[in-house]
């Protein structure tokens, strides 16, 4: 006999007990109450219904929801809900014909500042959401770099002997101003000067470069000594002011830094032991005339006086030897290093403006180096003083004083307070010059520039915080 096939979801809803489908009747009520469009009323754009809400609030899928909605109307319990969806129709009859009052001003600007901020927000949340992104491409990258770090690489010692190549020194002696008195008072404590303090500075030079070069040298000793008097050697009759404040008479400074010199040579003789070079240049304070001559300016000079009479003082040791040219500019070699000593008032005049000695410096070592290219004689590196400031730049090396800081340059050329100083270069064969060295040559009791910082007070007497 063959059953006739009825429908599963219609049997269920029929089966469903009335408690339950009077419940699910209840729910779909209160929602019309609360304003959701009644079963079998079209909710409108955007909305739903009260069936959807009971449904959601009985957590029921789609299906049994209608199951339950055929039972409820076939067991007719939608009187429950009659009475709520009259009352939500004419509410919304009432609402459909109420007049739309148009916004105000006030109202309009809220809502775009609402609108404005709302637009300010999603930006920011773009932003922070792109930072996390990078951050995270960050720590991604970072991690990925640690995995491929394993070990640090294995650096060899260099291969072959450990002595390295020869070497030799250049000592630079210039602006030494033998001569000129600078008064402590009238320099506000900075620095002072006189025959004594240039003796002393001399000394102090002559002793520190044989100290760097045998007690504080490591490996074979230097080859020889290159020693440039490169000027201004004296104070000289530059300017009237010259003769004023105690300064030496010219005779006296000649005769002074001579011997001075020549017994600095000959103690680096008897200390180091090796040969010396001696190349001069002279300089604008130690001219013969009152304004500077081109014509024999490199040889009427009382520096080349002054290096005569340190030659005739040494002419016992054939260890040391002395150069001239008449150019008054001296172009040495070392180990193939091309070296041109120039007094550095060539070239470039004035102050250097507001980028001080070093502008000129730059000026007239670059002016030299391209004279001598166009004449042929290039070379590598100018070695200069007249600036009374140290300094290495592309170009050369210029030299500081032993005069130091003086009341030309305090109060005409407001010029930076350069304490005294010289030069040390070391000239390695292969690699040129390796190592420019400052030597300072002031004592305390010559000036506030050569009072080191108090970094500790702790303990001394009468110290102020």
């Amino acid at each position: 006999m063959k059953m006739k096939r009825t429908n599963p979801a219609v049997n269920r809803g029929v089966a469903l007990p009335k408690g339950e489908l009077k419940a699910f009747a209840e729910r779909i009520r209160d929602a019309i109450v609360a304003g959701y469009a009644p079963p079998g009323t079209n909710p409108g754009a955007g909305q739903t219904t009260a069936l959807r809400i009971a449904e959601k609030a009985a957590g029921l899928t789609k299906n049994k929801a209608d199951v339950r909605l055929r039972g409820i109307r076939r067991a007719g319990l939608d009187t429950l809900w009659r009475d709520a969806a009259v009352a939500w129709s004419k509410a919304k009859t009432t609402n459909a014909a109420a007049p739309v009052t148009p916004p105000t001003i006030d109202e309009r600007l809220r809502e775009r500042r609402l609108e404005r901020e709302v637009a300010d927000l999603k930006t920011e949340r773009k932003g922070l959401l792109d930072r996390i992104i990078a951050a995270e491409d960050l720590r991604a990258t970072v991690f990925d770099l640690a995995r491929a770090i394993e070990a640090p690489a294995v650096i060899a010692p260099i291969s072959g002997g450990k002595r390295g190549g020869r070497r030799s020194a250049i000592l630079h002696i210039s602006d030494v101003h033998c001569g000129e008195a600078v008064d402590l008072y009238e320099m506000d404590g900075l620095n002072s000067y006189n025959l004594d303090i240039c003796r002393a500075r001399l000394e102090r030079l002559f002793q520190k470069t044989a100290s760097l070069l045998t007690d504080h040298w490591k490996g074979d000793p230097v080859d020889e000594i290159i020693v440039c008097l490169g000027g201004d050697m004296i104070d000289g009759n530059l300017r009237e002011e010259s003769r004023r404040g105690g300064a030496a008479p010219v005779v006296t400074s000649v005769k002074v830094v001579s011997e001075q010199t020549a017994g600095g040579l000959a103690f680096l003789r008897s200390t180091v032991k090796v040969p010396i070079r001696v190349y001069t240049s002279g300089g604008n304070h130690s001219r013969l005339t009152p304004k500077p001559h081109a014509a024999e300016g490199g040889i009427d000079n009382l520096d080349i006086l002054v290096s005569w009479g340190i030659e005739k003082m040494l002419a016992g040791d054939p260890g040391v030897s002395f150069y001239y040219t008449g150019s008054g500019e001296a172009l040495f070699n070392v180990y193939g290093w091309k070296f041109l000593l120039q007094h550095g008032h060539e070239g470039a005049g004035g102050t250097g403006g507001l980028y001080g000695a070093v502008y000129k410096q730059v000026r007239g070592m670059y002016r030299t180096h391209v004279s001598y290219a166009r004449r042929g004689r290039g070379f590598h590196f100018v070695l200069q003083g007249h600036d009374h400031t140290s300094s290495k730049i592309p170009f050369g090396f210029a030299n500081g004083s032993i005069v130091g800081y003086n009341p030309y340059a305090m109060r005409s050329l407001k010029a930076d307070p350069a304490p005294a100083s010289q030069n040390l270069l070391i000239v390695e064969e292969k690699l040129g010059v390796i190592t420019y060295q400052e030597l300072f040559l002031g004592s305390p009791d010559e000036g506030s520039l050569y009072v080191p910082p108090a970094l500790d007070m702790a303990g001394v007497t009468g110290a102020v915080a």
